[in-house]
């Protein structure tokens, strides 16, 4: 059991971040997609993806397409029942990605956990990195950990890192903003 505040390794929370960011490219509430077209899924590989940077990205429209449907498979993973939803959710994408386990030993770090992708695909190996993060998320920290924004204006997926998992919100923007129509609401409601 978790007693304190979640803290995966380094390359672990980089993975969590890249699958909370990609299933947060759809606002589920307005229906607003960040990846409307395959530049905008180019940018989002070059800024999630360590070493894509620096690489000319030449996607197309079933790039598009296979990333939007990982996405979905992602949203799934929040939407499950239970541990045992989600983690079937996350052995699918790992299969449709063609993910494979490997030990990565850098001098400058600790041996870690990592999925590559056996087809060297920008879009495979972006699900690979986010079905690790899920992986490693559910695995350490368990099925309580995974939540969905509470804001009324807002539905973002988000992992609960709290030592109480006490998070209710996906960013302190929606804190703020679900604080301030409170207080209104009190204020109104007293005068």
């Amino acid at each position: 059991m978790v007693t304190g505040p979640v803290h995966f390794s380094h390359y672990s929370d980089a993975s969590v971040d890249v699958a909370v960011d990609l299933t947060n490219t759809l606002n589920v509430v307005t229906g607003e997609d960040a990846l409307e077209k395959p530049e905008d899924l180019a940018d989002f590989i070059r800024t999630e993806l360590a070493g894509w940077d620096r690489v000319h990205l030449d996607l197309t429209d079933g790039d598009l397409r296979f990333v939007r449907d990982l996405r979905s498979r992602l949203r799934s993973v929040w939407a499950a029942d239970d541990t045992h939803g989600a983690a079937a959710v996350i052995n699918e994408i790992l299969d449709v990605v063609d993910a494979k386990p490997r030990i990565a030993a850098h001098e400058d770090t600790r041996p870690h956990l990592r999925f590559d992708s056996e087809a060297d695909q920008p879009v495979k190996r972006l699900g690979a990195v986010a079905a690790l993060g899920l992986s490693i998320a559910l695995i350490e920290g368990g099925w309580e950990r995974f939540g969905t924004c509470s804001s009324s204006a807002c539905d973002d997926a988000y992992i609960d890192t709290t030592k109480n998992h006490s998070r209710l919100y996906c960013s302190e923007t929606c804190t703020t903003r679900e604080s301030v129509a409170a207080y209104r609401a009190r204020q109104k409601a007293e005068g």
